[in-house]
């Protein structure tokens, strides 16, 4: 008797043995599973992060109340998702903003920005040039639009350039289709040539 259930009590032990090796098998195969979901998962979580549109070689024109006020042409435009009316332009590109008859007004160029559709709002950045109707250049390096108050911005360095010589300064207002300027704070000397003033 006594000798039979010790027999037993070693024939259970190897069972249970064999049970704890396959469940340790199961887990590591469900660990295994869970490790690539969650790898899956992450991978998908990149790719939200990234831009909501692209486009390439932009032509967008805008209108109010069924008249274009303004066209822009970028080399490269994408849009978040989390900002939907904003766009970030890259690779240079063209702001015309029209006057009457959709003729141009002024033109604005600049290496990058950031464009506020819903907004009507626009930041340009680098090597940023707006010249308008009469010829009057503007360069400064950073340029704040607006199509709601029809006005541009700068608190940097400005250099304007003219048929009667160049201006230079920090600050600048002006209209959108810089026809009207003025510089906060001029700098340097300024010459204008009085033989092509009429009496």
């Amino acid at each position: 008797m006594h000798r039979r259930n010790h027999q037993g009590a070693q024939a259970l032990t190897p069972l249970n043995t064999a049970n704890v090796t396959c469940w340790i098998g199961l887990i590591l195969v469900i660990c295994s599973g869970c490790k690539n979901s969650l790898e899956e998962v992450s991978d998908f979580e990149t790719l939200d992060n990234g831009p909501a549109q692209t486009i390439e070689g932009a032509d967008m024109q805008y209108s109010e109340e069924g008249v274009p006020t303004h066209r822009l042409k970028a080399a490269y435009m994408e849009r978040d998702a989390e900002e939907e009316a904003t766009w970030n332009v890259r690779g240079g590109f063209d702001l015309q903003v029209l006057g009457e008859d959709e003729e141009e007004g002024a033109v604005l160029h600049a290496d990058e920005g950031r464009f506020d559709e819903a907004a009507r709002h626009l930041e340009a950045r680098g090597a940023v040039r707006l010249v308008g109707p009469s010829g009057d250049t503007l360069l400064t390096e950073l340029l704040y639009w607006s199509a709601d108050s029809d006005r541009v911005h700068t608190p940097a360095r400005v250099e304007v350039r003219t048929a009667e010589g160049t201006l230079r300064g920090t600050g600048l207002e002006s209209d959108a289709r810089f026809e009207r300027y003025r510089i906060l704070r001029p700098t340097g000397t300024f010459q204008i040539d009085t033989t092509k003033t009429t009496p």
